[in-house]
């Protein structure tokens, strides 16, 4: 029998209500749910007030046990609800693959009472009986902070941050699966610029991958950051031990989340 994958729900709730305008991963957050062994594939997130809502924002981090990235933010129409009028909702697919232990948790910029609802799914495998070419997959969820200038594009001059390290060889990874990189900035307002992805291998050579341009965006309590997702439909495969950089071409501080998956196969 081949080996199957096995999905258990994880469904993650949490009620916000304390004001916080930080885009850093400080201030009051509440979690919402934490990822398991093998990783947790969180489908889509519901946003619902249980109170009138004034125009703000309501945002969602990854916390790995060190760092805070901010992963998105919402934004809150006013509503005020009656016998025939609704309050808020909202629910965003999100898509995201967690690795163990990382901790999905949300903000909101007004002290309104906001449920947070994520639909998760663990995954494991059955493992009594497997054939060879059967394919475990374990999350690697990337992230890292920029905020050096660096103008270069040589991948090798300058200061450039890891977003991600696919697993190595040593311990029986074939390579890794990149599905998204997601930057967001958590800065009050970014210049004209410019985000630099480079691929690194496991010795000295790093390849410019793409570059993706920053508009001039100024946040407020209603407006959302610079944010852009690079989706790579078919999955970028990258090598076993080989890295994704980045950097940025002015001293703007962005969070860099990158969704991606180790595979190897049982013995």
């Amino acid at each position: 029998m081949a080996a199957e994958t096995q999905y258990t729900a994880n469904t993650g709730m949490v009620a916000i209500s304390t004001a916080n305008t930080n885009l850093d991963g400080t201030g009051t957050l509440g979690t919402v749910l934490t990822a398991a062994a093998n990783g947790t594939w969180v489908k889509r997130v519901y946003f619902k007030a249980t109170t009138n809502t004034t125009e703000g924002m309501l945002r969602l981090f990854v916390y790995n046990g060190t760092t805070t990235r901010l992963i998105a933010e919402i934004e809150v129409a006013s509503v005020t609800k009656s016998t025939i009028d609704e309050t808020f909702e909202k629910a965003i697919d999100i898509d995201l693959s967690l690795q163990s232990g990382d901790i999905l948790k949300a903000s909101t910029e007004k002290a309104e009472t906001f449920n947070v609802i994520a639909e998760g799914l663990d995954w494991a495998y059955y493992s009594s009986s497997v054939r060879p070419e059967s394919t475990n997959y374990t999350a690697n969820t990337g992230t890292v902070l920029i905020s050096t200038a660096n103008s270069n594009l040589d991948g090798t001059t300058g200061t450039y941050g890891t977003a991600l390290t696919a697993g190595a060889s040593g311990s029986g990874w074939k390579g890794c699966i990149i599905d998204s990189i997601t930057i967001k900035a958590i800065v009050s307002t970014t210049a004209d610029g410019m985000v630099r992805l480079f691929v690194q291998d496991t010795g000295s050579g790093t390849k410019l991958l793409t570059e993706i341009a920053v508009p001039i965006i100024t946040k407020s309590s209603t407006a959302r950051s610079f944010v852009q997702q690079i989706n790579f439909p078919a999955g970028l495969q990258i090598q076993a031990g080989y890295k994704i950089l980045v950097s940025t071409e002015l001293a703007n501080s962005f969070h860099i989340m990158v969704d991606a998956r180790d595979w190897k196969y049982p013995a």
